[in-house]
């Protein structure tokens, strides 16, 4: 097949309908010319400008080949095995997350209500790293912290801190089991933990299922705040007076996750909705007249 595709405007068709399966018609489009880019270096609109220029067929066989990988199911950032974060690049591969909207909405929500922070902050289930590289980067005098129970998750973040020129503590950490979590005192916690419930894997698409891992993304049904317990319980430990703690969590567990930090005497606990409306975010801070 790919002899016979030449020009730009043929391929860009060829593999949208390749997409066509599992996406819509918009999105599969939108892939298309990404992928596009990626192979070529021409944006969107340069591509139409110049839909008629040949390409050659290496080129041709890079774009195939990937394309081939998405239609199958692979999700587009692994293919490419990178994604952009709060403006930054950041290296993806099936050992962590591929990051979201909702987390990058998470993480800007910090950056704007914490301007010029300089204290210790800490991300619990870090993945690729994209949370507290951004908020290192953004907080150039702060000390940030990070762990994750997957030594593949903190090797990746590590990379990624080095190709962000990013300063981060990390660690390689069982949230749940571990007694007792560094650093000693902190002035903000953050964590995107697992939150979907096993009940819910059906309402999630076939990619994210087959190739995102499982690890960082489901808890069980009758104990789905097992990680906001956790974390509650290490705030409370190590928060300074005043700190605060910032989560994304599920969208049908809003309310549940607020009475768990207001039983554990948090203040000041906010639910937010994400752009799309759903609740996503979590915030608090600790009562400094309470132990």
């Amino acid at each position: 097949m790919a002899e016979k595709l030449q020009t730009i405007k043929e391929i860009f068709r060829i593999i949208s309908q390749m997409f066509g399966v599992l996406y819509p018609p918009e999105e599969a489009g939108a892939i298309a010319s990404l992928i596009m880019e990626e192979y070529t270096g021409m944006g969107r609109s340069i591509q139409m400008i110049a839909g008629d220029t040949n390409l050659p067929q290496t080129t041709v066989k890079n774009i195939i080949t990937a394309s081939s990988k998405v239609a199958a199911g692979e999700p587009l950032q692994y293919v490419l095995g990178y994604t952009y974060f709060c403006g930054h690049r950041f290296n993806v591969n099936p050992a962590v997350l591929i990051p979201r909207p909702e987390t990058e909405e998470l993480t800007s929500i910090i950056i704007d209500e914490n301007p010029g922070f300089s204290g210790t902050l800490t991300d619990y289930c870090t993945g690729s790293g994209c949370i507290a590289i951004s908020l290192a980067l953004a907080f150039p005098e702060a000390s940030v912290n990070a762990t994750d129970i997957s030594s593949a998750a903190i090797e990746t973040a590590r990379l990624n801190a080095v190709n962000n020129r990013a300063e981060i503590n990390f660690s390689v950490s069982n949230l749940l089991k571990s007694k007792k979590e560094e650093p000693e005192s902190c002035d903000i916690i953050v964590s995107n933990p697992p939150y979907v419930r096993e009940s819910e894997k059906s309402l999630m698409r076939a990619n994210v299922l087959e190739h995102e891992p499982g690890l960082a993304l489901f808890v069980p049904d009758d104990n789905p705040l097992l990680y906001y317990k956790k974390l509650a319980e290490i705030s409370r430990e190590i928060l300074t007076q005043e700190g605060k703690i910032y989560i994304e969590i599920n969208e049908a567990l809003g309310e549940q996750t607020k009475a768990l930090l207001s039983a554990e005497d948090f203040k000041n606990i906010r639910l937010i909705r994400d752009i799309r409306g759903k609740d996503r975010i979590v915030t608090a801070q600790r009562d400094g007249r309470k132990k």
